[in-house]
């Protein structure tokens, strides 16, 4: 009786199976498997038919879950095509419709064949669709390593891009490390990607997660990385790493390294990531050998050219030596230490003997030497043994008999064994270097005679003089006035130093000088020129000297500082004659201060009172006249006093002073231009001011007489129809006033004094504006201005006229 065909499946399913074996064995990708993996999930997939038949309402695709897919990945990883996958389902149909036949079971019920010939096809098209997508993903993933294999053919620079190809095809991946072999029991860490990866670590062979992989060349995959104590490693931290995948690196029998890859937040991979970590590695062994063999290649070229380069290199020094023995402007000569007779000689020595190389050759080498010279060739060479050089001199002879000088340097070879077999000797003819060492001593002689000369002059000398050698300060030389100066005599070791430290100087204002601050020790440091430095310098006698001392540095052709010279003038009675006259100008000044300070009350006296007269109407004509020459004459000697006045305290009292007070210039030259005009009113005084602002700090009543005395002097040195021209100009944070006329010009050898005190030009008051003047208005001007931190400049011509120009700053500048 016919049963169900779920049932024939489930009881039958070995000998389908058996049959199904049989015939697929004739794949040829089938004939390497054993039963398990050729089997792989198809027991699971009749089991999973019969159960759709049974139950005939459920889902073809999940009744047969995965079954489909892993056996479609598994049979990629074996190295089936797709049409050999797509037999083994068609052969697995055709073995169960014959067996069912052949049982006697003519036909299934209709509702069972159909549902077996679906899940067979459903198993078939998943099958494909696997496999097709798992190719296609395998297939790029081999594309882009094939590609970084190509950009970089070393190891070094293709392993880093095969990992990250890793990383972007497999997104879990976290952890990825290639180990390569390193000689017969070790593995390197060649390239890693992800925390805790030693860089050059090495692993034994057998022991730990990769060595254990290592040693039995099979994958291993571990669930959990943490509790698994064959992960533990040194060269790779797996604390963190839960899902652990290692495959060994095997080409044609050969390990060739391990390749691992870690993830920490999953502890699965899927079928097609393990399938395709295979592929990767089993593409990655064959580049890697390839990327070996090229480095082995590259390196046994780069060993070959640097023996070729070697060898070239050693002919080349050959040559050059060679050439070096035939050019050298040196006699080389080569001797045979068993007859002492010449084996080569260089062009060099057979020149200065006169003769060829050839015709030395074979020749005696006493032959070449004076007969004096010839009984100590014996002692020469046994020196030569003795010592690993030896030099000496000796006269050699010509070949026309003439004898020359040489200065010979011998040196003995040894051969293979350790004897002396030749001994080569450089030859120098010295023939010049007597001459000039005869010319040295003739000239040293003359430098003795002309420095003995040169002491007898510097002793002469009413100065002291110091030569010193750099760096040290030795002295060299130090004349005998040096000594009187001080009082001291002069020890033959003196150095800068020593003589500085014994004597008290100090600089004019009491400072004392430190050794290193000397005019002479500044020169040989830092070859300072001091000219005419004042020191104050205690003579033995305890009476103090004013010594005026200039030092400058001697230097060699390339500019080096050799020595130093300094000399000391003494200017004691000088400085106390200059001090006596400079005292008698203070007491004249002084004088003149205090007489101008009392003559200013009588003259006040007489100006009130012939301003008293000048106003009485009973005072007769003639009265009235000899009352105005008087007050004339008072104003003037007041005017005089009060510039005697401004003199002194400019001399005496640090300048003229100045109280500042905010004010207008424009008003200040409006003014002074007033009773100018009052003063001349036959002339013409023209005013220009510029476009600006004339507002500034600054003393009123001084830059009146400033203006006062500059515009008396242009009407005065001008002619009578001559106009003269006062101008103002804004230049920012400065005023500038110009007085010019275009009378006859200054001379140029009075402008460079022209402000001197007491100096007047044409005339008896060329510069004060008054008849009968001191000559003190242009100083006085040139001082008020200098008080307000202004300049006067002026320029005089012919063509051009007289101009003087005062810049006066707005606001002070305190420094």
């Amino acid at each position: 009786m016919p049963i169900p065909l779920a049932d024939f499946l489930l009881q039958n399913r070995d000998a389908i199976l058996e049959a199904w074996e049989e015939q697929v064995r004739a794949l040829p990708a089938a004939r390497s498997l054993d039963r398990l993996a050729l089997r792989d999930g198809l027991p699971h997939l009749l089991d999973g038919i019969a159960t759709l038949m049974r139950t005939p309402h459920a889902e073809l695709a999940s009744g047969l879950g995965a079954i489909g897919d892993h056996h479609a990945l598994e049979r990629l990883g074996e190295g089936f095509d797709l049409r050999q996958v797509v037999a083994e389902y068609r052969l697995l149909r055709s073995c169960v419709l014959s067996l069912w036949s052949s049982r006697g079971h003519a036909t299934a019920r209709p509702e069972e064949e159909r549902i077996f010939h679906e899940a067979m096809d459903e198993a078939v098209a998943a099958s494909v669709s696997r496999y097709a997508l798992a190719r296609e993903r395998t297939l790029q993933a081999l594309d882009r390593i094939s590609a970084a294999a190509l950009g970089s053919p070393d190891v070094a620079g293709f392993l880093p891009r095969l990992l990250q190809v890793l990383r972007d095809t497999i997104a879990t991946v976290d952890v990825a490390v290639v180990l390569l072999r390193e000689g017969e029991d070790h593995l390197r860490v060649e390239c890693g990607v992800g925390e805790g990866v030693d860089s050059g670590g090495r692993v034994h062979v057998g022991h730990g997660f990769a060595g254990s992989i290592a040693a039995s060349r099979e994958p291993v995959w571990v669930r959990d990385a943490r509790k698994d104590p064959r992960a533990h490693s040194a060269v790779v931290r797996t604390s963190d790493v839960r899902a652990l995948y290692g495959v060994p690196l095997v080409l044609h029998g050969e390990l060739i390294g391990v390749a691992l890859m870690g993830s920490r937040g999953s502890r699965e991979y899927t079928e097609e990531d393990l399938l395709l970590f295979r592929a990767i590695a089993a593409r990655a062994t064959a580049l890697l050998a390839q990327a070996q063999a090229h480095e082995r290649e590259r390196q046994a070229r780069e060993d070959a050219e640097a023996s070729l380069a070697r060898l070239r290199e050693s002919e080349a020094h050959l040559r050059r030596w060679e050439a070096l023995f035939l050019r050298l402007g040196v006699g080389v000569v080569i001797v045979s230490a068993r007859d002492h007779h010449i084996l080569d000689a260089n062009p060099a020595y057979a020149r200065m003997h006169g003769a060829t190389p050839e015709e030395l050759r074979g020749a005696s080498l006493a032959s070449t030497l004076a007969p004096e010279a010839r009984d100590q060739v014996p002692r020469h060479a046994a020196e030569a043994l003795a010592h690993p050089s030896h030099e000496f001199e000796s006269i050699h002879l010509r070949a026309d008999g003439g004898r020359f000088p040489v200065f010979t340097h011998i040196t003995a070879l040894r051969d293979d064994s350790g004897q002396v077999s030749r001994y080569v000797a450089t030859v120098l003819d010295i023939t010049q270097r007597r001459a000039m060492e005869e010319e040295r001593q003739r000239l040293h002689q003359a430098i003795e005679a002309e420095r003995t000369q040169l002491a007898a002059v510097l002793e002469q000398l009413p100065e002291g003089v110091i030569i010193a050698e750099a760096p040290s300060g030795r002295w060299l030389l130090a004349n005998h006035r040096v000594s009187t100066l001080t009082g001291r005599a002069i020890p033959q070791s003196s150095s800068v130093d020593t003589f500085t430290r014994a004597y008290e100087a100090c600089h004019p204002d009491s400072q004392p000088y430190a050794p290193k601050d000397w005019p002479l020790a500044r020169t040989l440091r830092t070859g300072e020129v001091v000219q005419g430095e004042e020191m104050m310098l205690k003579h033995e006698d305890g009476h103090t000297l004013t010594l005026l001392i200039s030092s400058a540095p001697l230097r060699d052709k390339e500019g080096n500082i050799i020595a130093g010279v300094a000399t000391l003038a003494d200017i004691t009675e000088l400085r106390r004659a200059q001090e006596a006259t400079l005292q008698s100008a203070r007491f004249g000044e002084r004088l003149i201060a205090i007489v101008s300070h009392d003559l200013r009350n009588p003259l006040n006296a007489i100006h009130l009172s012939t301003t008293q007269l000048l106003h009485s109407e009973a005072l007769a004509e003639r009265e009235r006249r000899l009352a105005t020459r008087i007050a004339r004459s008072s104003a003037r000697m007041t005017r005089m006093i009060l510039e005697l006045l401004d003199f002194t305290r400019g001399r005496l009292g640090g300048g003229i002073p100045i109280q500042r007070a905010p004010g207008d210039l424009r008003a200040v030259v409006r003014q002074a231009v007033e009773e100018l005009e009052a003063a001349w009113p036959e002339r013409t005084l023209r005013v220009v001011v510029n476009p600006g602002h004339y507002e500034g700090v600054w003393d009123a009543e001084r830059l009146f007489q400033v203006v006062s005395n500059l515009g008396g002097n242009a009407l005065q040195y001008s002619a009578p129809e001559a106009p003269v021209t006062l101008m103002l100009s804004d230049r920012a944070d400065t005023v500038v006033l110009d007085v010019h006329n275009s009378g006859e010009p200054i001379a140029p050898e009075v402008l460079p004094r022209l402000f001197d005190p007491f100096r007047r030009g044409r005339g008896a008051s060329q510069d004060s504006g008054i008849s009968g003047g001191l000559g003190l208005g242009l100083y006085i001007v040139e001082q008020i201005v200098t008080g307000h931190q202004g300049r006067i400049e002026v320029t005089s011509s012919a063509a051009e006229g007289t101009l003087f120009r005062v810049s006066l700053p707005r606001e002070p500048t305190w420094a």
